[in-house]
């Protein structure tokens, strides 16, 4: 997921990579990719994050499972406590939408964390 997002973050004169960025990747129960969308456009230190939003295209799309990914202008790719509150919030949400929210990504151009690959996930569900 991390190299199809890093093309998306890196593409010339397409997003302003100054600002926080929120993605959704969505997916059918077997993995497959029914999409990637921009959710929200934030500052250089935040994106703000509405659940309804976030959840709006897995619905109408049909997505089973979906991914968060959101940047880091800065570069750092420690999850701030904003961070953690809204991945917790969304996966509740989740539970309720029947909708797996399977791992949340945080990307800079050079690299990035998975919370599932950090056990932070399991430690939120």
């Amino acid at each position: 997921m991390y190299s199809i997002m890093q093309r998306v973050l890196l593409r010339d004169n397409q997003i302003n990579q100054e600002k926080e960025h929120l993605w959704m990747i969505g997916m059918n129960q077997a993995g497959y990719i029914l999409y990637i969308k921009l959710i929200a456009l934030g500052s250089y230190k935040s994106v703000d994050v509405e659940p309804m939003n976030v959840f709006r295209v897995a619905v109408m799309k049909n997505a089973s499972r979906v991914i968060l990914v959101h940047n880091h202008p800065s570069g750092s790719l420690t999850p701030s406590d904003a961070d953690k509150d809204i991945t917790d919030r969304l996966i509740q949400v989740g539970r309720i939408l029947n909708i797996d929210l399977i791992d949340h990504l945080i990307i800079t151009p050079k690299s990035y964390i998975s919370f599932r690959s950090t056990k932070l996930m399991d430690e939120l569900e």
